[in-house]
């Protein structure tokens, strides 16, 4: 589909991975955009920021000095709305204030579609394209479905609760009567609704970049494999071509790594604590027998949720360990190629590549963990 699409001139191969991620985060604000002063386009992101901090954020994070003590209170204030609208305000903005260098890493994207000469190469992209448009689809469907649950049990509550916001916080007015009890629940459904699609889509977004390295890291070490059986006497300019090339991906990597690896820490251990406390409220849901038919639906949103918290840690390590393996892999390449053929001088030029390749791009937290499989596996494990 994407082939038939990209001919007639209809959408470049950037809008097309991007998927459903390019409207929502021009919604946002946060899309890769030029940033400029006199332009009040670039300051569109205040308003969903502006949203979720004045309704979420600071309210519940001011209620925690009147609930001190309350643990079942506490608890509940850094389960779902606190923790995860704070997280999306920080992602939102780290991504806003990165939008350079994401436009280049996108333009370098773009250019390396026009420049894939062969079918393989073109059908690889298509299909990395593809797969990151699923991944964005489900993903923005979701946590959507996870808002929707959550406004739907807070709702069923209700009768049970009186008229108790959805995210129980404090405002310098009354809310308990009408109509600010309804315009401050309109408000909170607004920002958690901001929060979620914002936390998703930088999520995803960075995914696709990674998965997109991954695919011209593959790419390129076929290349590799092949330099000594196609022309050795154009050995040293292929050669010269692939090690810029490889320069470019890693440069492309490591610019990922070096502008969001502190956003990824405090993801990382607000995802813990978010963790803990949603299976204390699973436990504690379970052992009160006053819950009657709304158990089962605290622990499938219980469940939803956790999923959805597991699921993205799980994108960070599958892509993190994919962009490790792939780029080791590159000494293989060089190895399998067919070395001995060349001259001395000419196969110790691969000795250098194979070398280099040992120390692969990563992805990490802080600089604290590198994401990878191992790391979800103690994750899961601990969870």
């Amino acid at each position: 589909m994407y082939l038939d699409r990209c001919d007639s001139n209809e959408v470049s191969y950037v809008d097309y991975a991007c998927g459903w991620n390019r409207k929502i985060m021009k919604l946002m604000g946060i899309w890769p955009d030029e940033r400029r002063f006199t332009n009040a386009s670039s300051y569109k992101v205040l308003f969903p920021i502006g949203f979720m901090f004045l309704f979420i954020t600071l309210p519940q994070t001011t209620n925690l000095y009147f609930i001190w003590g309350d643990f079942e209170l506490i608890v509940e204030n850094l389960s779902v709305g606190n923790m995860t609208t704070t997280i999306a305000i920080l992602k939102a903005a780290t991504f806003w204030s990165n939008g350079r260098y994401m436009k280049l890493l996108l333009s370098h994207m773009e250019n390396d579609r026009k420049e894939a000469e062969t079918k393989e190469n073109v059908e690889k992209m298509t299909r990395i394209a593809n797969i990151s448009r699923r991944i964005t689809t489900g993903s923005i469907i979701m946590c959507n479905f996870i808002v929707f649950t959550y406004v739907t049990l807070r709702t069923l509550l209700l009768p049970y609760t009186g008229r108790i916001l959805y995210y129980r916080a404090y405002y310098p007015y009354n809310t308990r009567i009408f109509p600010y009890f309804e315009l401050t629940l309109i408000g909170q459904i607004t920002a958690e609704l901001y929060a979620a699609n914002s936390y998703t889509a930088v999520d995803t977004f960075m995914t696709m970049l990674m998965l997109h390295v991954c695919g011209q890291f593959s790419s390129l070490r076929k290349k590799l494999s092949k330099l000594c059986c196609e022309n050795k006497n154009n050995f040293r300019n292929d050669l010269a071509r692939i090690v810029r090339k490889y320069g470019t991906l890693n440069r492309y990597a490591e610019t990922i790594e070096d502008r969001f690896n502190g956003m990824l820490l405090i993801q990382m251990l607000g995802c813990t604590i978010q963790l803990c406390v949603q299976s204390y409220q699973a436990i504690s849901a379970l052992v009160d027998d006053d819950q009657g038919g709304l158990l089962v639906v605290r622990l499938f949103f219980f469940a939803v949720y956790t999923t959805y918290v597991m699921l993205h840690i799980y994108l960070y390590c599958y892509v993190g360990q994919k962009l490790f393996s792939e780029g080791t892999k590159m000494a293989d390449a060089a190895y399998d190629c067919n070395w001995y053929n060349l001259s001395p001088k000419e196969a110790r030029c691969l000795t250098i590549i194979m070398c280099r390749a040992q120390i692969s791009s990563r992805i990490t937290a802080g600089k604290f963990c590198s994401f990878n499989h191992q790391l979800f596996g103690n994750v899961s494990s601990n969870f």
